[in-house]
């Protein structure tokens, strides 16, 4: 099958949520001609380019769906099958093909619909053996499409004295660590440490110094969580793809993460991996995708990890990481390789 990305179409929110900015990425990267919008379910829409954007609704008629998918090649679509109920089968009779991104802990792997899914394309090793699993062996691992023009590029020389973690929304699961990352700073006595907490709202945290600043609201541009500090801890304990562990890796920042992936996928220096407790802790999909689950990190361990990055020279591991970046999300290079990947279905 030729590709021609002009012909392929992303599925998502155009908002400034996760997918919204996925959906960019794939566009950005690929080059793909066009998106079909579905209304934002928690921020306003951006506004739709008439050349190029499909409005649909989850309510709206076959014809109008039908007319969503003239013209076009192929769809890709993230983690759920009924962005519209009759989007798969529908494309399946129009010869459209149909790729779906999926985020591992959140995979509801028996749903009828996914019999019209064409290709599962994986993130990451960890999210296809999720998918395998329930039996899809139409899958495959391709880098994510990662536009790194839009992330700073760091320079990190000597020791960390300015550590940085990015929590989003703190969750009853506490899924990015930020509770675990603040009691192992608080362990770290040195006084010449600073740790940022970025919040998207208030949440109750541990008890801490005055050496921690917490920062409550959302940045205009999500690239200057990346642009401020020497070393990023990001201890999580579940992640779909990880951006709050890739995006600082590939902007060259030091990254201390939990030694499980997806997140250890990015990190490849084991001074910077946390040690995992033995145990693994049921997560808040577990009621309807029964595989999701926390791995939690030993308090200690990232206390230590701390410490070593306050008395070594990150400048190497930054180094390392931005390179790794380079190679990896090289335009070129993921375009050839989703490419390759699409050409073969049949």
């Amino acid at each position: 099958m030729e590709i021609d990305f002009q012909r392929w179409a992303v599925v998502a929110h155009k908002d400034d949520t996760g997918f919204g900015r996925m959906a960019a990425d794939l566009r950005r990267v690929l080059g793909l001609g066009r998106q079909i919008v579905i209304p934002s379910e928690r921020l306003e829409d951006r506004a739709l380019d008439p050349s190029s954007d499909r409005l649909l609704r989850k309510d709206d008629p076959p014809e109008r769906l039908e007319a969503a998918l003239d013209g076009l090649d192929g769809i890709i679509f993230f983690e759920r099958p009924d962005w519209h109920p009759r989007l798969l089968e529908t494309a399946r009779r129009r010869g459209v093909r149909t790729v779906c991104v999926p985020m591992w802990e959140w995979f509801s792997g028996g749903a009828p619909k996914w019999a019209f899914c064409d290709l599962f394309a994986c993130p990451s090793r960890f999210a296809a053996g999720a998918v395998r699993r329930h039996g899809w062996t139409n899958t495959i691992v391709l880098p994510w499409a990662l536009d790194l023009s839009r992330l700073p590029a760091r320079e990190i020389a000597g020791p960390a004295r300015f550590f940085v973690h990015n929590a989003g929304l703190v969750d009853a699961d506490d899924r990015k660590g930020t509770r675990d990352t603040i009691a192992a700073f608080m362990r770290v006595k040195d006084p010449s440490l600073r740790l940022l907490v970025r919040l998207q709202k208030p949440a109750g945290l541990p008890p801490h110094d005055d050496r921690v600043e917490v920062r409550v609201g959302n940045l205009a541009d999500p690239a200057e969580l990346y642009a401020t500090g020497d070393c990023a801890l990001q201890p999580s304990k579940m992640e779909g793809i990880g951006f709050m562990v890739l995006e600082p890796v590939a902007s060259g920042l030091p990254v201390v993460t939990l030694d499980y992936p997806p997140m250890s996928d990015f990190v490849a220096q084991p001074e910077m991996r946390v040690r995992k407790r033995w145990f693994r802790r049921r997560a808040f999909p577990t009621a309807w995708v029964p595989h999701a689950h926390l791995r939690l990190p030993r308090i200690g361990d990232l206390a230590a990890r701390i410490a070593w990055c306050a008395t070594h020279d990150l400048g190497p591991v930054a180094r390392a990481n931005r390179s790794w970046a380079e190679n990896v999300f090289a335009r070129e290079r993921l375009r050839a390789e989703w490419t390759r990947a699409l050409s073969a279905l049949p």
